[in-house]
């Protein structure tokens, strides 16, 4: 799966799991070892939830990709 293919793959997930209460986004793994659950494992992005603190953990994003993400889950958010 090419890229940016997957990279859609990884809004559609966050869209899907994205809750009225949720607390935010994340390209770093917590420290407070807060139980995560991995929902997505692709070839460029990985993506964990949290679903006690109902926040998401996504890795292998660029500075960019993360930044695009951010204002998506923003974007979701507010509507």
């Amino acid at each position: 799966m090419k890229r940016e293919k997957e990279f859609e793959k990884v809004k559609k997930i966050i869209k899907k799991y994205y809750g009225d209460a949720c607390c935010g986004i994340f390209d770093t793994r917590n420290i407070a070892g807060d139980e995560m659950e991995n929902i997505f494992e692709g070839e460029y992005f990985t993506v964990d939830i949290c679903y006690y603190w109902n926040y998401f953990e996504v890795f292998g994003t660029t500075e960019k990709e993360f930044e695009i993400l951010e204002h998506y889950y923003l974007d979701l958010r507010d509507k």
